[in-house]
C-alpha cells in the first residue's frame, strides 16, 4: 500500500483509503490525529463484505455489534451481493 487511493467523511471524520492486499483496517479516532482505513483488493463477496465492515467501524457502530463470526456487515454484504453487486477491475 503506497498511497491511498480515496478519501471519504464518516461519523468519525476524513477517513484516507488505503487499498491493497491485507485484511481490513480502520484507525481509532482517539488514538489518531490522520485517520486511514485499509481495504482488501478484490472483487470477491469477502472484499465486499470487509469494506462493509471497516466503513461501519468508522460509522462507529460499537464493536459489540460488529466483532462477530456474521455480525451486521456480514448481512448488510450478503444482501448488497444477492443483488448482484459486483466490483469492476480496472
Amino acid at each position: 500500500m503506497s498511497r491511498p487511493v480515496k478519501t471519504q467523511t464518516f461519523k468519525i471524520g476524513k477517513v484516507n483509503i488505503w487499498q491493497g492486499k491485507r485484511d481490513g483496517w480502520c484507525d481509532d479516532p482517539k488514538r489518531m490525529d490522520v485517520l486511514e482505513m485499509g481495504i482488501p483488493d478484490g472483487c470477491d463477496f469477502k472484499t465486499l463484505w470487509t469494506i462493509v465492515h471497516e466503513a461501519m467501524h468508522a460509522e462507529q457502530i460499537p464493536d459489540k455489534y460488529l466483532d462477530q463470526e456474521r455480525d451486521a456487515s456480514y448481512y448488510v454484504a450478503l444482501l448488497i451481493w444477492r443483488l448482484d453487486w459486483r466490483k469492476q477491475n480496472d
